[in-house]
């Protein structure tokens, strides 16, 4: 007996009972689907960090304080650190940075936006241009810093929201802080093509930040190097500096690229994904167990027909051969099936989680990723599960006496 009519007896008998077959392969179904589920968004997730990410200056890094440390009330790091900073030869560019979330009222009565808020020094715009690619307006000034100007800017999307148009350079925004209203005068609007990505975003003056939130601690510096060559050197050496400010120890600060922060950020995730996919994966296992019980069980009620095959001539090898062949192909078939169900689900569900963040950060996912290697490797893993568990069934069936097999009724 050929392999191909083997094939062909093995999906006529599969086929010929399709409500167990499918209960047989449901195991390896939701394994399939649950690992493609969560590895599409996972790859998404990547994307969305990968992507917010790529508008941001490969020059700059950020420093903060290391909340892994033990910290005191001195750990802190304040306006007059920039000044400090500056004076480092390596340094290009320093700015403070202090965010915060607002609400602003829209066109459409008792409407309200969130926008992402955050005050920083004018030389944030040289750093983070990405940011700042203006089509209407300017940047606010040092002057306006200085005397605590209440001016912004926005982005057009978010200008159509508010007035219905893109150019309100000169117009006025309420903007809700902290249950305090408060009026901004729009002073720049820039193209809004990061907007999908990080959401509505609205820069201020560092000064204005500080006297609105009454405070004068910064949540991080943003600091441009002049040459990356040694961009480790420079991080450390500006963790000196703030250390002798303070008069602290190095431990109590962290200065990190932007590059590092994307590349730590990914780590995680894909530690997370790969994690959780393992944990899904479980099910396959339990999966396989199911299949085979069901063949253990397709065994018994073929045995007569075993027997007359075995009596026409056909060798324990073939027995076997199509048993394996039936094991493989519902598993296989369960991982193809799973694939196309967990995508659908991953898709499902990624508009689900769009929506929430657009709700509540302003950002926008990227849509779940079909990595075609995990795909496949799905497909392979389904089928490998189909010969490890249907090598006992399928050598049971072999083993079978063709004479006790006719008799079995």
């Amino acid at each position: 007996m050929s392999i191909f009519e083997n094939i062909a007896a093995a999906i006529s008998s599969v086929f010929s009972n399709k409500m167990r077959t499918f209960l047989t392969m449901l195991g390896i179904i939701i394994g399939v689907s649950s690992v493609i589920t969560i590895t599409a968004i996972g790859k998404g997730f990547e994307k969305s960090i990968s992507s917010a990410f790529e508008i941001l200056n490969s020059k700059a890094m950020q420093v903060i304080v290391n909340w892994g440390a033990d910290l005191t009330s001195k750990d802190k790091i304040f306006i007059d650190d920039v000044e400090k900073i500056k004076e480092h030869p390596n340094v290009k560019y320093a700015s403070g940075y202090l965010n915060f979330n607002a609400t602003v009222e829209l066109k459409n009565p008792n409407e309200k936006g969130k926008v992402s808020a955050f005050g920083s020094h004018t030389e944030f715009a040289k750093m983070q241009q990405n940011f700042f690619q203006l089509k209407y307006g300017r940047l606010f000034t040092e002057q306006e810093n200085n005397i605590n100007a209440k001016v912004c800017i926005i982005d057009e999307k978010l200008a159509m929201d508010i007035f219905g148009r893109r150019d309100v350079v000169d117009e006025e925004i309420n903007v809700t802080i902290d249950g305090k209203e408060y009026q901004f005068k729009v002073v720049g609007v820039t193209d809004g093509k990061n907007a999908d990505l990080m959401g509505h975003t609205m820069p201020i003056p560092i000064n204005t930040a500080l006297d609105i939130m009454d405070t004068e601690e910064l949540n991080m510096l943003y600091v441009e190097a002049e040459d990356t060559t040694n961009l480790k050197r420079t991080q450390n050496e500006i963790i000196r500096i703030l250390s002798a400010t303070h008069n602290t120890t190095d431990d109590k600060y962290l200065a990190m690229s932007n590059m590092e922060a994307v590349d730590m950020i990914n780590k995680v995730i894909k530690m997370f994904t790969l994690f959780i996919s393992f944990v899904a994966g479980i099910s396959l296992f339990v999966g396989g167990i199911g299949v085979m019980n069901i063949m253990l069980v397709t065994v018994t009620e073929r045995t007569r027909e075993i027997g007359i095959r075995k009596s026409l001539g056909a060798t324990d090898s073939n027995i076997k051969t199509q048993f394996l062949i039936e094991s493989m192909f519902i598993c296989a078939l369960g991982g193809i099936i799973g694939i196309i169900i967990g995508y659908g689900v991953a898709i499902t569900l990624g508009g689900v989680l769009n929506s929430f963040f657009q709700q509540n950060t302003g950002m926008e996912m990227h849509p779940p990723v079909l990595s075609i290697a995990v795909a496949i490797g799905s497909v392979l893993v389904s089928t490998i599960v189909g010969v490890v568990f249907g090598v006992y069934p399928a050598g049971k069936a072999a083993k079978l006496d063709p004479i006790e097999a006719l008799r079995y009724e």
